[in-house]
């Protein structure tokens, strides 16, 4: 064999021993480790839950009121089932204004300014557990 027959063979010989080569290298390196990407949280709309204001206890409070010319109104608390020390105060305001407060036990009044034209009367209870609930209005005095 001369060497010109030999060297189509060599070239062939040396692809086929790269190619062994190559799958070689690629075989035995090491395997990439996979990735882990973490997800997003996901938060439905039955996981939080709206913080729900204090209610007010299950009891009445009864007052009455009357207007005393010529721009004075007296309140009286006619009636209260509220357990002691539930309601810790009870608001009085006069056409939108604070007037002061009245006592919440059966029996107690007040008399509080209002004008000698038309009045609006309102008593907010206020609770121990900081709930209020309104227990008079009057917007006829």
């Amino acid at each position: 064999m001369s060497k010109r027959s030999r060297l189509p063979w060599l070239i062939i010989c040396g692809i086929i021993l790269l190619v062994i080569l190559v799958a070689a290298l690629f075989l035995s390196s090491p395997s990439p480790q996979p990735v882990t990407i973490p997800s997003p949280a996901i938060i439905s709309s039955t996981d939080f839950v709206a913080p729900t204001a204090p209610q007010p206890p299950s009891c009445t409070i009864a007052i009455n009121g009357q207007k005393v010319p010529p721009s004075s109104i007296h309140l009286q608390v006619m009636a209260n089932t509220c357990i002691p020390g539930d309601v810790t105060g009870l608001r009085v305001s006069v056409n939108g204004q604070q007037k002061g407060v009245l006592d919440a036990s059966p029996g107690a009044s007040g008399t509080f300014t209002g004008s000698s034209g038309g009045n609006s009367v309102m008593v907010v209870a206020e609770f121990g557990n900081g709930a209020e609930s309104v227990v008079y209005e009057n917007a006829g005095f």
